[in-house]
Parts: C-alpha cells; structure tokens; sequence
C-alpha cells in the first residue's frame, strides 16, 4: 500500500523527540526525509541500547516506538510488534496514555496487515481519546486516509484527508512545513490514483467502479481533475526528497497511462530505489500501480514485466484486499495474451473477493472526525491489542455483557488466570482495567441501539440500558456522559 511510503514521515512528525539533543534529532528526520530509512532505523537502535544501559525513563518509549515504526516499514514485523509491547510497558503517565499507544500500534499493524476494519475503529478510538496530542490526532486522521483508499472509498478518503489539512492548519505548529508538504503530496497521490482507476480501458475494474458509479461519482472526480490541475505548480516546493521521489514517480506513472512509453523508465528507477531500501510490501504496491498505469496505456507487456514476481504471492493462498488489484491485473494480462479462458478464471475470482471485501466494508461506519462522535461499533479493535490468551477473556466479557452479576473474578477463571493477572494484562495493554472495558462496552451498545431510530417510539432509555445490564439510572448518566460528553437523552435527540 501506498501509505508506506509516507508512514515514516508522518511518525517522525508525530511522536515526540527522544533524543538527547537537537543535532541527532536533526539527524533522524532528516534521513527519514531523504528516504534513508536503514539509517534513520540504526540511529533509533544505537540510541535505545544506549538508554537502556544508562537507565530506561519513559522518555525511551519514543525512541522504540519509533524503531518499531521502521521494523514495521522493512518487513521485520515479529520484531516491531514485541518492541510495540515493550514500549506500552515503560508508560507510567496515565492510563489515557496507554490506551493511545495501544490503539495507535495496534492500528498500524493492522493496516500493513490488510486488517482494515480493525484499523479504522483503532485510528477512530485514537481520535476520539480525551484531551489526545494534536500531532497524534493528525497522525489518526492521516491513518484513516490510508484506510479509506484501501476501501476502495475514494470520496471518504478525500474527507478524511480534508480534516486531516484543516487539524494541521488549526492545531500544529507546522514550522518546518513538513506536514504542509506531506498534505499536497498525498492529495496529488489520490488524485492520480484515481485518475488510472478512471481510465477507460479499466472500466470493469468493479472494485473502484462500485464507488465511483454512484450518484457522487461526478463530485470525486471534478475533484480528483481540480487537484491534478492545480497541484502542477506548486508541488515544485515540496522539500523532503522521499515526498518528491513519490511525486516524480506519480508523474511518469500518469504518463504511462496515456502511452507514453518514455515513463518507463523512471518506474523501473524508482522500483529499485524500493528494492535498494528493502521495502518489500512497498515494492509490490508499485508493481500492481505500474500494472494498472500500463494497462491502461494499453501496453500489457510491461504489466506482465511488473506481474511476473508476483505470483508466487498468489500460490502462497494471499487473499481478500491484498489480493484484488493483482486478480484484476492478471486477469486483463491474460486477456491481452489471448488466454481468454485463464482470463475468465481470473476475473470470476476477482469479482468474488472483490465482493466479499465490499460486502465487509459495507458494515463499517465512516467515521465522522470529530470529538463528538462515538467510535463505530468493532468488536475486534481491543482484542487486537491483547496477546492472544487474553484475547479469550475479552471475547468472554462480551458473550456475557448483558448479564449484571458479570465479575472479573468469572472472567478470570474463564481462561485459568488470577484475577490480578487479568487486571495487569487489562492495564498494560488497554490502560483499562476489566471493570471499566465492561463499562465502556455497555455504554457503546447503549449508544448504538439510541442511534437507531427503529426502537424509539417503543422503548425508552432505561430499558436499553437494562439490557445491556446497567440498571441504575445514575450509573448510566455518569457514566455515559463521561464517555460521549453528552447524556442518553441528547444522543437520543440527535
């Protein structure tokens, strides 16, 4: 996924700086900035054994999480999840703090795992955490861009990346103009994103046609021309040369659709560049854009060139997003090979997983980026940030939440823990304890069934909450306010 490429950026800008001093900080992001990531990753391990010799304080969490960041990017992915963990481990602040670190790690495993619903109701959580950093909230919202492209959602992920630009603007001190240079850059990335997927020679591309036959379908792409149109000019100030690197490449990637076959060559120039960095999840994604771009120039064999060490990805059994643009691509190759038959077997496996993906996607929320809103309803964004063996506790705690006498006593001896086990677990990964994770799903299921308007002209705010086994009026206000900063009775107005 594209989102790779810019992931670096957007975490130096977001975390805070665990350096000891303003030189090596200086030295971090601009190696990030430069696209020397093996570089910006020993900086990061070099400082850490180096802190852990002298003491670790929680200043260090940065410094790994940061260094987890780059794992994540170079495919060393058992490793960026235990540092993950271990960095979640030196919190000592605040439980909001640890539940804003588990949520934002977690989402980013997920997204590089093709996990998008999980992904988008962590970025959501993150958003709507209390008093959260701005830059973390930007981060969120950069996340939940990335996450809508994914979708398939081109118009979601223009909003997205639209309130994304107006939290830069109102909240961050963008002094650098790195967060500036990073917003031009991803919205001329969209654009031409959406400009091959628009080409008429992918017309049955049902993926992204299903999004852009809709009765809004105009509004994306008169947006997606302005932004091509206007973004000529000034994309010739972006400093970071990693953002221009994605930037050249974008522009001999348009060319490609139009025929030009010169462009090739500056594919293929950043394709190595890739490989030279061992970006091996970025790689892939630029053979499948190179595929579509020549496809859509009507010039399959190099699609086949870019295709061809691909497939062993697909003997492999690779399914659901991961899979769809490389089905459609093989699929048209074979077409213009005159395999007409293989290409048919293609396509029908196309389609099936390009529905199955849509039918998904269809049960999930847009969220709406404000603090307002209530996270959308995901049963699986907290058990992500388990290890496993809790993971069964949680899922415990929800088959039961209805019942009032649910104890963390019963929960622990569910999955053969001590209830102070359990609670340490809870604390150390959520920055909840059992207690207040079963509050907070009660009242998120209150929540859901207020917003649905088929209940409301036959049951009232109490019996919704008695389900859900809170039966004390006083605990549902309190704690329902505490949670949506609003009472039952004004969500129920809205």
């Amino acid at each position: 996924m594209f989102s790779m490429l810019y992931f670096p950026v957007v975490s130096a800008l977001a975390t805070p700086s665990p350096f000891p001093n303003d030189g090596v900080a200086e030295r971090f992001l601009d190696a990030v900035c430069e696209g020397k990531l093996h570089a910006a990753s020993q900086l990061t391990s070099r400082w850490f054994d180096e802190a852990d010799h002298a003491g670790m304080t929680e200043r260090t969490l940065y410094g790994l999480q940061l260094h987890a960041d780059l794992q994540l990017i170079l495919n060393v992915e058992v490793e960026a999840e235990e540092n993950y963990r271990r960095s979640q481990t030196m919190i000592r602040s605040s439980k909001r703090a640890i539940r804003t670190a588990s949520c934002r790690n977690a989402a980013w495993q997920a997204l590089y795992r093709h996990r998008l619903g999980t992904a988008l109701a962590c970025f959501s959580r993150v958003i709507d955490e209390p008093e959260i950093e701005p830059a973390r909230a930007a981060e969120a919202h950069f996340g939940i861009v990335c996450t809508m492209h994914e979708l398939g959602r081109a118009r979601d992920a223009a909003n997205a990346l639209k309130e994304l630009a107006q939290r830069v603007e109102r909240c961050l001190d963008d002094e650098n103009g790195l967060w500036r240079d990073l917003i031009e850059t991803l919205r001329f990335d969209l654009a031409a994103q959406m400009e091959i997927r628009c080409a008429s020679a992918l017309g049955n591309h049902v993926y992204w046609q299903s999004d852009l036959s809709s009765d809004r379908a105009p509004l994306i792409l008169h947006d997606a021309g302005d932004a091509i149109e206007t973004m000529r000019e000034p994309l010739s100030a972006v400093r970071a040369p990693l953002l221009r690197a994605r930037i050249k490449y974008l522009r001999q990637l348009r060319l490609a659709t139009c025929a030009d076959r010169d462009a090739i060559g500056g594919l293929h120039q950043h394709l190595n560049w890739a490989n030279d960095q061992g970006l091996g999840g970025y790689q892939r994604t630029l053979r499948l854009e190179i595929a579509l771009a020549t496809l859509a120039g009507q010039a399959p064999h190099h699609a086949h060139e870019m295709l061809e060490p691909l497939h062993q990805l697909s003997r492999n059994g690779s399914t659901g997003h991961r899979q769809i643009e490389y089905l459609y691509c093989t699929a048209k190759m074979r077409q213009s090979q005159g395999r007409v038959q293989e290409s048919l077997q293609l396509y029908s496996r196309y389609a099936l997983v390009a529905m199955q993906c849509l039918r998904e996607a269809s049960q999930l929320r847009t969220p709406l980026l404000s603090h307002a809103t209530a996270p959308a309803l995901q049963l699986d964004d907290v058990g992500a940030r388990l290890p496993a063996r809790y993971r069964r506790a949680y899922s415990y705690l929800l088959d039961n939440l209805e019942r009032r006498d649910l104890s963390v006593r019963e929960v622990a001896a569910e999955i053969g823990v001590t209830e102070r086990a359990l609670q340490s677990a809870f604390k150390r990964f959520l920055g909840l304890s059992p207690t207040e994770l079963i509050r907070r799903q009660r009242m998120e299921r209150i929540r859901a069934e207020l917003t649905d308007s088929s209940w409301m002209n036959e049951r009232g705010v109490l019996d919704v909450a008695s389900k859900w086994g809170v039966q004390n009026r006083s605990a549902l206000a309190n704690g329902y306010r505490k949670q949506f900063q609003e009472t039952p009775s004004e969500t129920r107005k809205r």
